[in-house]
């Protein structure tokens, strides 16, 4: 060999040699075949029909030797190679493929296009969602009412709790008065511009509104003169000098913070009382909100109206207040109670049901006794609340309980939050209707009574608004099983001074 030549003359002189035929037998041996190509590649003979579309098949052993000696496969049939190139290009002009790809194109197309206009006419034919009104924003939440001293004293006492009135009870807003000065000289006006120096100082006050804001809480200044409602200030119906004197200290607190004032219903502005919603000034920026106490007729009395009969004006009142002004409901003021401490369950439970802003006075959540006329207003039993915190097993109080509950309820239910309210007829029960577009329904059962009752035992007018056979029971103020119970309204029966809550879905009249 050249020693000159390169390496690869060596490689292709070492594959001619493999390729050269093996030496002839010994004589006397029997010829051999010639072994099968098993190149996986095709021998340049066979890719004279085209390609076999890549399909490469291995054959076992032994049927190698049975094709070598002429015989068909193991399986007796032939292998299948698959189609070449030309001969799937030809196959796929006849005309039968042709028809059968214009059907499954007609098919697919025809398909998508009815799925289409079904879904058209499904949306079509669905009832409409009725628009959202447009609300203010309390009266999309509750309103906490309570002076600076049901707090601890001071505003560093009220800026501690923020958190129990945002996180607990879930409200909106903190009335907050009165914050000036009191015992002004008889027949005058008490100097609403400043703040009572006894509660701490502007500073202290700045920092209220900003621990308020970070926990998405409104400040509203009750700015009411004559919060016992006790005497009638100015003495002088239609005097200017009275009007003058209250707008000019709403303007004073609303320059520096922007936060809606608050007159409540006791104030006297010309000498007229703000009972009447059309009365209420017009304050730019104020809140414009009637609170009063529209739910004392509802307690049974001899000579009174039926609480009944009182729910139907109450709901004649609601339908009639045109003015644009929010009504506000509350069982009482920081100053007095407006029901016997019997019915207080009860009324909470119309506070949360009925439309419009609940309003908690302080200590209404936890059934605090309002003290005598003229005495000193108690403190907040902070301790009540923290106990069951701290223990993680005791038991919180009823009326606490309650109002975490519906406030819950109601900020997630719209029938609740902005829903119609209707009487429903329930013989001498209080039965109340709120009913929101396509959402849950909700009915609100009352006994004020001594005796039991059973309010949808007879058969109803089919003028009334329709009820279904059973509800399920959302809350109670009586005792209460664990878990959701369906409740049949025929067979329903309503203990003395027990309030009920029930719910069913909607379902198209």
């Amino acid at each position: 060999m050249d020693p000159e030549s390169p390496p690869r003359e060596l490689e292709l002189s070492a594959l001619e040699a493999e390729k050269e035929p093996m030496a002839a037998a010994e004589p006397g041996t029997p010829p051999q075949p010639p072994s099968p190509h098993r190149d996986p590649s095709p021998a340049p003979e066979q890719r004279q029909g085209g390609e076999k579309n890549g399909l490469v098949m291995k054959i076992p052993p032994e049927e190698e030797e049975e094709a070598a000696l002429g015989g068909a496969g193991a399986s007796g049939s032939p292998k299948f190679t698959g189609l070449g190139k030309e001969e799937l290009l030809r196959e796929a002009g006849t005309p039968l493929w042709a028809r059968a790809r214009l059907v499954l194109l007609v098919l697919f197309w025809g398909g998508w296009l009815g799925m289409l206009g079904a879904a058209a006419a499904i949306v079509a034919q669905a009832p409409r969602c009725q628009p959202l009104p447009d609300k203010a924003w309390w009266e999309l939440g509750a309103l906490y009412r309570a002076p600076p001293k049901a707090f601890g004293g001071d505003l560093k006492g009220v800026e501690k709790r923020l958190g129990y009135l945002k996180d607990k009870l879930q409200v909106g807003g903190l009335v907050l008065g009165p914050v000036a000065p009191q015992k002004p000289p008889e027949g005058l006006l008490p100097p609403l511009k400043e703040l009572d120096p006894a509660l701490g100082t502007i500073q202290d006050f700045k920092a209220l509104l900003q621990a308020a804001k970070d926990k998405g809480l409104k400040v509203i200044l009750d700015l009411t003169p004559n919060p016992a409602g006790d005497r009638v200030w100015g003495d002088a119906a239609g005097d200017p000098t009275v009007h003058q004197q209250v707008q000019a200290a709403l303007s004073h607190w609303l320059k520096p913070w922007p936060f809606p004032p608050f007159l409540g219903s006791r104030v006297l502005v010309g000498g007229t009382r703000l009972q009447e919603p059309w009365k209420v000034p017009g304050v730019p920026g104020g809140l414009r909100l009637l609170l009063g106490p529209f739910l004392k007729p509802l307690e049974p009395r001899a000579g009174a109206e039926s609480p009944e009969g009182a729910v139907r004006s109450l709901l004649h009142f609601l339908g009639s207040n045109s003015s644009g002004v929010g009504l506000g409901w509350s069982v009482g003021s920081p100053w007095e109670a407006w029901v016997s401490p019997g019915l207080r369950l009860q009324q909470l439970l119309l506070l949360w049901g009925l439309p419009g802003t609940p309003v908690l006075s302080y200590g209404d959540e936890l059934g605090l006794p309002r003290p005598p006329k003229d005495q000193q207003l108690p403190s907040m039993p902070w301790e009540i609340i923290d106990e069951p915190k701290r223990g993680g097993n005791g038991s919180e109080p009823p009326e606490l309980e309650l109002c975490t509950a519906l406030a819950s309820l109601r900020a997630h239910e719209r029938s609740l939050l902005l829903g119609e309210a209707l009487a429903v007829p329930a013989g001498s029960a209080v039965a109340l209707l709120r009913r929101w577009d396509q959402s849950e329904r909700f009915l609100l059962l009352l006994n004020p009574h001594g005796s039991a009752l059973k309010p949808f035992s007879g058969g109803g007018d089919p003028r009334d608004p329709p009820l279904p056979a059973s509800a399920t029971l959302r809350f109670s103020t009586g005792p209460r099983e664990r878990g959701e119970r369906q409740l049949r309204l025929e067979e329903l029966r309503v203990e003395p001074g027990q309030g009920l809550l029930l719910g069913f879905p909607y379902s198209p009249e």
